[in-house]
């Protein structure tokens, strides 16, 4: 296995995480700067998410017959353009436009990074393989956001995107070097990539995608009122829970490529699910304490990120001579998944306790477990 180009995609997805995630901690900064609204600068979220499902859908099935080392860069150099953008936002209109270069840009890193690790590694260690691009990702969670985070209070805000722009750029001429040239698919009519939603395995295992994240986001997005109010968590408490959160879920994901490897996604996937969904029923009735919170949290990060390398292996499995087009369909479904997670969640602390997320989260959870359970009967059926 490539290790070092492997690590290389993976300090990619750290990057566009950190570009991703970072405007939640700065929002206050940059509604006050640029003169707008808590809720108005909170779009900058929601326009981010649909611009990263487009790119990671429609412009991997336009890029899709092009080398993909090639593909990659380029993705690279249009991701840097958007953190410059971002850096000379002084109005918001500036802001949100560079925010849809990022998204798309790095959704479209995000699914050839991953298929490019996949390919690299040897078929014995490619859900490890996966699962170290996606650590990546949940490390930006980890040390990325914080990071930024502290940037922005000593400094301007805009310089988190120099330094994600520099990043970007130094391991943009690293990877240059490290990773080999890949061909694209075989040109694929979009009429006939669309023929995936024929595919009952495949759409049972996207849901599974859709329904996982939903559960997920629809308790996570509302993570520091829902402890406020259940457990009388301060801000540095609150704040301390999220670190917790945030390593667990690399622990998880970093598991979850280990035993994908060892025992199969099915297993894997199975019990993954299951986990989270327990996780998140106990919540409500663990967070009357702060070790029993504190203890649900390190078992709901660990358990809902081992699910994602192993959904993803499996996506892989079942359509190998296509898997950057199914790996799209994941990445964008997994981002209006986390959309619709937060307007669930939204809708259900208007009109009732904040309390019943953890069970509406874990019911969401089990639907996932059911489409996913359906889609390995089929698996099995067809043997």
């Amino acid at each position: 296995m490539n290790r070092i180009a492997i690590y290389l995609l993976a300090l990619g997805a750290f990057v566009t995480g950190t570009a991703e995630f970072v405007v939640s901690g700065i929002l206050e900064l940059i509604s006050t700067d640029l003169n707008v609204s808590i809720s108005m600068a909170g779009q900058l979220v929601t326009v981010f998410s649909l611009s990263y499902a487009f790119g990671a859908l429609v412009l991997v099935m336009l890029t899709a017959r092009f080398e993909r080392k090639k593909v990659l860069l380029y993705s690279m150099i249009i991701f840097i353009a958007g953190n410059i953008l971002a850096l000379f936002s002084f109005h918001f209109h500036v802001l949100m436009l560079s925010r849809i270069v990022l998204a798309m840009s790095g959704g479209l890193y995000i699914v050839v990074a991953t298929n490019f690790a996949a390919k690299l590694a040897q078929p014995a260690k490619r859900g490890n393989a996966i699962a170290t691009v996606i650590t990546g990702f949940s490390v930006s969670l980890v040390l990325g956001v914080p990071i930024g985070t502290l940037i922005a209070a000593y400094m301007d805000w805009r310089f988190v995107y120099l330094i994600i722009a520099v990043v970007t750029l130094v391991n943009l001429m690293l990877l240059n070097k490290f990773i080999p040239k890949a061909h694209g698919d075989n040109p694929i009519p979009f009429k006939q990539q669309l023929l995936f939603l024929q595919d009952k395995q495949v759409i049972s295992g996207l849901l599974t995608t859709v329904f996982w994240i939903l559960g997920y986001t629809v308790v996570f997005t509302y993570i520091a009122p829902f402890l406020s109010t259940s457990a009388g968590f301060s801000i540095e408490m609150i704040s301390s829970a999220l670190l917790v959160l945030g390593v667990f879920a690399f622990v998880g994901s970093r598991f979850g490529g280990y035993a994908v490897d060892k025992w199969g996604p099915v297993r894997t996937i199975s019990i993954s699910l299951i986990v989270h969904s327990v996780a998140l029923f106990a919540l409500t009735a663990t967070a009357a304490s702060t070790l029993g919170a504190l203890l649900t949290i390190m078992i709901w990060g660990a358990a809902a990120w081992t699910t994602t390398p192993a959904n993803q292996s499996y996506l892989i499995s079942l359509k190998p001579q296509s898997s950057e087009i199914v790996l799209s369909f994941h990445t964008a479904l997994m981002n209006i998944g986390m959309t619709l997670g937060a307007g669930l969640g939204g809708v259900v602390i208007k009109y009732a306790a904040i309390q019943n997320l953890g069970w509406i989260g874990g019911l969401i959870v089990l639907l996932a477990l059911f489409f996913s359970s359906y889609s390995f009967r089929i698996k099995k059926s067809d043997m």
